[in-house]
């Protein structure tokens, strides 16, 4: 078992098929569906015992390893499935992809990650237990670390349709052509140096979900990270479309496509608005 030196912050490295064989050994228990299915080849106990995992051997033929598990790594798993808010990452980069859940119950937090190099020869998960003050800290350290060359700033919204006309344009590499799409569809003329970003291979991204048990779905943002920096980019719909029925045809007719520049801060400052809101809103 490898703890931070405060007592606040517990955490276990595991390997998946080795969680997946402890999930296999406590009924009833759901992980993220990022944890594969299925239970694995058999595994060898002896490497969970010296982490700290395993208090001992279990029973060769034991259904059940509830009285086996140390029991801090048993309740910080167990609270992946008893939470009442879930902040869910998926990041990935040039090398590897994580897949990551910070589920909250009252002042305690439970963090499970999964990391797989980019080909799938490797992989690896770490659950981690802490006080509600470290939740924002699990979140933030997933964020890539990106190498900026040309850094871009500012934010735009334009329609669905021109957003494709804009990167199809920047992709063709003409200047006139882009000029065109601009003149024609109304674009800001911002927006084309925001759209060169997601014009360019993207590399490296950052994706967060949060749900409450009482109200299911209630925050999604993506970022993708190019030379250009952080580009945040969210879809909706024009102001005389909202509250209609959304439809294929009215997403291409009435969507809108929002693109904003942000640096690692101002990612992490969002990051920390909405596990404070989220706290805030369970607590009132």
């Amino acid at each position: 078992m490898s703890g931070a030196p405060a007592t606040d912050v517990i955490g276990w490295d595991l390997t998946v098929d080795e969680l997946r064989t402890v999930r296999e050994h406590l009924p009833g228990l759901v992980l993220p569906s990022f944890v594969p299915s299925g239970a694995p080849e058999q595994q060898s106990t002896e490497a969970l015992v010296e982490r700290g995992v395993l208090t001992r051997r279990p029973d060769a033929d034991a259904e059940s390893w509830s009285d086996d598990l140390d029991a801090p790594f048993l309740l910080t798993l167990a609270l992946q499935n008893a939470g009442s808010i879930v902040i869910q990452v998926s990041a990935w980069d040039r090398e590897s992809t994580s897949a990551h859940s910070t589920v909250i119950e009252r002042n305690a937090a439970s963090h499970l990650t999964v990391r797989s190099a980019r080909g799938g020869s490797d992989s690896g998960a770490h659950l981690r237990g802490s006080v509600l003050d470290q939740a924002w800290s699990a979140l933030v350290e997933l964020i890539p670390s990106l190498d900026v060359g040309d850094p871009v700033r500012g934010t735009t919204t334009v329609s669905t349709v021109a957003s494709q006309a804009l990167v199809d344009a920047i992709q063709r590499g003409d200047a006139r052509v882009i000029d065109a799409v601009v003149a024609e569809l109304h674009v800001p003329a911002e927006a084309v140096g925001l759209f060169r970003g997601l014009a360019e291979p993207v590399q490296y991204g950052f994706r967060v979900k949060a749900f409450t048990a009482d109200r299911g779905p209630v925050f999604v943002a993506d970022w993708f990270g190019t030379r250009r920096g952080w580009l945040r980019m969210s879809v909706g719909l024009d102001a005389e479309a909202r509250g209609s029925e959304v439809t294929p045809e009215l997403i291409t007719d009435a969507g809108t496509v929002t693109v904003t520049a942000q640096t690692d801060q101002e990612i992490r400052t969002d990051l920390l608005g909405l596990v404070a809101g989220l706290i805030r809103d369970r607590d009132v």
